[in-house]
């Protein structure tokens, strides 16, 4: 078993959005390490220059953003072997039911909406919990 705290990549084009996830993983869960990119294809130039064994262990994943918005950047995920295993998180502000269905089918462990209220975001961490346990 890893000695290293389980590695999280947030990856959302909102920097309000990583202090409010950060903030509520540093006080909801300790032992992570939360690394945030700021959107899609600086996710993926990040996990092509690691190594297996330091993967994360979550990927929480913001659907809108520009360039490479979630879409992409989940189904590029879930279509190379080193990293489908990896369950992704899709945090987004969309209810519209094609966008659930679209990341459903595209390998999406869960699909949650953003909070409006920093002390929402505690739920998501909590809700985000036993998936990081999960790979430990």
């Amino acid at each position: 078993m890893s000695t290293t705290a389980p590695k999280i990549l947030y990856v959302d084009d909102d920097s309000d959005d990583w202090i409010f996830l950060s903030e509520s993983f540093a006080a909801t869960v300790t032992g992570t390490d939360l690394v945030c990119a700021s959107g899609g294809e600086e996710a993926i130039k990040y996990l092509n220059s690691m190594n297996h064994d330091d993967l994360p262990s979550l990927i929480i994943l913001d659907l809108n953003m520009p360039r490479w918005d979630g879409r992409q950047t989940l189904n590029y995920i879930k279509s190379n072997p080193e990293l489908s295993g990896i369950p992704v998180v899709i945090l987004s502000t969309s209810e519209n039911k094609i966008d659930m269905e679209v990341c459903a089918r595209l390998g999406a462990t869960r699909y949650m909406q953003k909070p409006y209220k920093y002390e929402e975001y505690k739920d998501v961490v909590r809700n985000c919990i036993p998936l990081i346990k999960a790979q430990s």
